[in-house]
Parts: C-alpha cells; structure tokens; sequence
C-alpha cells in the first residue's frame, strides 16, 4: 500500500464517481467511521469560489448596514419627542415645579410691599418685593365698565 498525500483522492478512479459512489466505495475499504471535525486543504478553484462567495456576502452586509443605519435614524426621531417628554417630567418630578409659559397676573399689596404673581388658574406662583417703581405713589385709575 502506498502512501497518501494530503490533498488527493484515495484513487485516481474517485475523480471521475459521483460522491455517493465515492462514500460507497470508502466503506466498503474503510477500517472504521468516525463523526468529527476536521480541516480540509482548499484548492484554487474551491479559493476563488470563497471569494466570490466572501464579495457577494460584504456586499450584502453593507446593504443590510446601510438599511440598519437608514432605520436607527429613522428610530431615534421617533424617539426624540417621547424622549423629550420624558425629560421633562423626570425633571418636574425631581424638583417637584415645572417650567411654564404663559400670562402672569400681577398683584400687588402695597402695605406689605409684596407684588403676587397669579397664574391663569389663579394660582401664586411668585411673590417678591416691590421695586422702587411699583411702589404706589398715585391712586390707581380703576375700570368701571362704563365708557365715561
């Protein structure tokens, strides 16, 4: 018996069977069968088809990366607005206020030298000193409801 090289058919007669005729054949000489591991040498057409194989996959995976980053974008402007609102909220929860916008009714009370300021709900938001100018020197023109 000679001796086998690594990279070559048992016998120069499998090159041209069928790989059932092959399996057949190396049972039938075959000391043992063994499930396993193993590493098989490549030859330059089995190469090159891994190459081509290679490209078609990384150019897949630059579609599918293109695609991910079109909807990561897509999902983080989704998220920018609930993001936002929550923000806000852990923020009025944290200090136990919130910012608003909106009129401010201004009250003052001369005898204490406070001005009030009341919001649309009539509720008082701030309270602070009168300033030189709001201190009271005239009397106050008050409205009447008539056009006199």
């Amino acid at each position: 018996m000679e001796a086998f090289k690594i990279g070559q058919h048992y016998d120069q007669a499998f090159e041209g069977m069928s790989q059932k005729e092959i399996q057949d054949n190396l049972e039938a000489v075959a000391y043992g069968l063994q499930e396993t591991s193993y590493t098989k040498n490549l030859t330059e057409k089995e190469v090159a088809e891994r190459k081509d194989e290679y490209s078609q996959i990384g150019i897949e995976l630059s579609e599918l990366a293109k695609q991910k980053k079109e909807a990561m974008d897509r999902f983080k402007l989704l998220e920018k607005e609930p993001k936002a609102q929550a923000s806000i909220l852990i923020e009025s929860i944290k200090f136990k206020s919130e910012q608003k916008y909106g009129k401010l009714f201004l009250v003052d009370d001369q005898a204490s030298g406070m001005m009030y300021s009341f919001d649309n709900t009539g509720i008082c938001v701030d309270a602070r000193r009168l300033t030189s100018e709001e201190k009271q020197t005239k009397i106050k023109t008050l409205k009447t409801g008539t056009n006199e």
